[in-house]
């Protein structure tokens, strides 16, 4: 393959990648706790990694592009919603859940109560406090800076929150679940200025002015390589149908 239309090609990739990557941000900025995600690319030569099948001197794929997605985890915009079963972390830390493989992690705090009062999320999965799966009976509920649920004036349980060494290194399961990428890893204690904020939720962190800019530069960047390719077939198919007359 030409080298130029290899590099083009290889620039439609990274784009359609790209492209992926902020329409699923964009599909979730009103997802609560989402953490946007962000994708960066390293261009080697190919022969670095591994040499080129061909001999020296003729056309070999120049270009190898890696591409890797990361998550952000900055905070997301903390709002008041007056619901007694909805809370935010504000600081570093998760909430704990019981996924549908073992312990999962979120931000996101829009529970509920399921028929026989369990605290569970959205999509119906437990939530875990100090003494395993929490309950709740009772009307007036009460969440405390450090997690502490009181019910009707008796505590009944305390949320687990925990968090993870720096740089995080965690996989998303679903849109705001995360799980260690390394099984091994033990949670830690959050830190002492972590708090908990009883009737907020924390919306996503994707901006999507930013995005959206950022969507209109891959779309030209992908049309861009789209010309070169089809400029290089051109000339291809000059080179095979007109040069051969002459």
């Amino acid at each position: 393959m030409n080298s130029g239309m290899y590099s083009a090609l290889s620039g439609n990739l990274s784009a359609m990648m790209r492209m992926e990557v902020i329409s699923n941000n964009l599909a979730n900025i009103n997802t609560l706790g989402y953490k946007r995600d962000k994708i960066s690319f390293e261009s080697v030569l190919a022969g670095s990694m591994n040499p080129p099948a061909v001999p020296q001197s003729t056309t070999a794929d120049p270009i190898t592009v890696t591409e890797r997605v990361s998550i952000d985890y900055a905070a997301g915009m903390m709002s008041r919603t007056g619901n007694s079963l909805d809370m935010a972390i504000d600081g570093d830390g998760f909430f704990t859940i019981s996924g549908p493989d073992g312990p999962a992690y979120t931000r996101q705090g829009n529970f509920r109560l399921n028929a026989d009062g369990t605290l569970v999320t959205v999509d119906g999965l437990p939530v875990i406090g100090q003494s395993g799966e929490i309950r709740i009976r009772g009307s007036q509920i009460e969440i405390g800076a450090k997690g502490d649920i009181v019910v009707d004036g008796t505590r009944v349980d305390t949320l687990k929150i925990v968090d993870f060494p720096k740089p995080y290194n965690l996989n998303k399961i679903g849109s705001a679940l995360f799980v260690p990428a390394d099984p091994q890893t033990t949670p830690q204690a959050v830190p002492q200025n972590t708090m908990v904020r009883h009737e907020h939720l924390e919306a996503s962190n994707v901006d999507p002015i930013s995005e959206m800019v950022q969507l209109i530069d891959v779309s030209r960047y992908f049309d861009s390589c789209q010309r070169v390719i089809l400029g290089f077939d051109g000339m291809a198919n000059k080179a095979a149908n007109e040069l051969g007359k002459i």
